[in-house]
């Protein structure tokens, strides 16, 4: 081969990435436009760089018809009969972000009550685990043997369930403590009554699930979490409404 073929060696590599690159972004913006279906918008990550990677590997057949001609003759029958399973691939992909979305919606009302950092972790945590599990079924339907990619993946996914798992008991430990905390302090104190602890002074506008809303006296409101009645010394006026 001559330095010719070698620069159009690299210029085939080279502009396979460079267009890829392009073409995937412009398909991403497009599908990700807000008057697409949101199924649609959820997919144009995977279906862009699915663009990404067949420029790619467009510039690597042309790169490699220069450098070996004769490697082409059986890439043809080799490419149909893969085809069809590059196909259930990516519609197995396509699906695993769809289903992750429906996924999140249906766990909202489980999570609302967790702090919102964590529930946007639990919620990652949760797609990011079906669209791996997804990509390791794409692949194996391509062929590729995943065997230790699989025990790789399990242990770390066995990780993170355990650690989500304890987030989320946490939080829900917090949540029954405060309203354990309300059922105790509602036979104590009601509306209209007037109350003093940790700093806090002012009259009683509510007792709600997992706090009460005190206002002070100029005016500002103030929830403070039930815990905090049954756990430090409370000075209590009663009000007109309590007597």
């Amino acid at each position: 081969m001559t330095k010719i073929d070698w620069m159009i060696v690299a210029g085939a590599l080279v502009g396979g990435v460079v267009v890829g690159a392009f073409v995937s972004r412009l398909v991403r913006s497009t599908l990700s436009s807000e008057s697409r279906p949101e199924a649609l918008r959820k997919s144009a990550k995977p279906l862009a760089g699915l663009v990404f990677w067949g420029f790619a590997a467009a510039g690597l057949v042309a790169a490699l018809g220069i450098i070996d001609p004769a490697a082409l003759d059986q890439l043809p029958k080799d490419f149909i009969a893969l085809l069809p399973k590059l196909m259930v691939a990516g519609i197995i992909i396509i699906g695993a972000n769809v289903l992750s979305a429906f996924v999140e919606t249906a766990m909202a009302p489980s999570i609302s009550r967790l702090p919102v950092e964590t529930r946007l972790r639990v919620n990652q945590g949760v797609k990011a685990t079906i669209v791996a599990f997804a990509v390791l079924m794409a692949v194996r339907q391509i062929g590729v043997d995943t065997t230790v990619v699989n025990m790789a993946l399990a242990a770390f996914f066995f990780a993170v369930a355990g650690s989500l798992t304890l987030l989320i008991g946490f939080g829900g430990r917090d949540i029954a403590n405060e309203v354990a905390s309300t059922r105790a302090i509602r036979r104590l104190i009601s509306e209209g009554d007037q109350v003093e602890l940790a700093g806090v002074r002012g009259t009683v506008v509510a007792v709600h699930p997992t706090a009460v809303e005190i206002v002070a006296s100029d005016g500002m409101i103030e929830l403070v979490p039930s815990s905090k009645f049954t756990g430090e010394t409370v000075a209590i006026i009663r009000g007109e409404a309590s007597s």
